[in-house]
């Protein structure tokens, strides 16, 4: 039996624990009957409330939401925790089970010891949001769907939220990295928009310039493209793409 077998089989308890991120403290030897967990089916059956709840609360500041997001909640009445009548309580089961059995195979995989290795939990993906989704997927989005407008409007309110929290990534390479696909995608029009909201809010950015320009010669803009490499190389005079790329479009002498 190989050590990710065993490890699956006996240590689930253990994994669970460091998925959470947290070590939980021992529950009281003898918890009342009527605070006993139930429909337990990730976790272990016999563990108490309070060692529960400590999972729980880790669930809930890594995606950034409240007990109802998984459990059926009525009003005027507690969380009805043992049911399964929403579809997000049985997802968070599924990538539990995923992430123990990841966290478990680690040591055989890459041959380190276990309390070497850096674990698995819902923040590695999550960063504090129900859907680990990149800004600049939502954003493609947004822009394909409703329009550069509604997706400068949302990058907004998303940095207005968000910003300082480790969920998305506002610096100045976070829409640079939106709009490369799209230039991919031969959305060349969306792409400058995206580059020129960046230049907005950090206007010394030459590898913005750098990328409008190639979205410029996607366009078959080739004019427009070695502006906009001058522009960048009035910036950083030592940018190796900028020069390059300069160098392929500017006739020979």
């Amino acid at each position: 039996m190989s050590m990710s077998s065993v490890l699956v089989r006996h240590s689930v308890a253990a994994a669970l624990l460091l998925l959470a991120g947290a070590a939980f403290a021992q529950a009281p030897a003898q918890a009342p009957a009527q605070d006993a967990p139930k429909n337990l089916k990730v976790l272990p059956k016999d563990w108490t409330r309070p060692q529960v709840i400590n999972v729980m609360q880790n669930f809930t500041a890594a995606l950034g939401v409240g007990c109802e997001y998984c459990h059926v909640e009525k009003e005027g009445a507690p969380p009805d925790f043992a049911s399964d009548d929403k579809k997000e309580k049985d997802r968070a089961r599924a990538m539990m089970k995923i992430a123990t059995d990841l966290n478990a195979a680690l040591p055989t995989a890459l041959g380190e010891p276990a309390d070497q290795l850096t674990r698995v939990g819902c923040i590695t993906c999550h960063r504090g949001v129900p859907e680990p989704k990149q800004i600049g997927e939502i954003l493609s989005k947004t822009s394909k769907d409703k329009g550069f407008a509604a997706a400068s409007s949302q990058y907004t309110e998303l940095k207005t939220k968000y910003y300082g929290a480790q969920a998305y990534d506002f610096s100045e390479q976070g829409l640079i990295a939106t709009a490369r696909p799209l230039i991919a995608q031969n959305r060349q029009d969306e792409a400058i928009q995206f580059l020129q909201l960046n230049l907005t809010l950090f206007p010394k950015s030459a590898a913005s310039y750098v990328t409008i320009a190639q979205a410029q010669q996607g366009k078959k803009d080739n004019a427009a493209a070695i502006e906009s490499l001058q522009k960048a190389l009035a910036i950083d005079p030592k940018n190796a793409q900028a020069t390059r790329m300069l160098g392929q479009l500017q006739p020979k002498k």
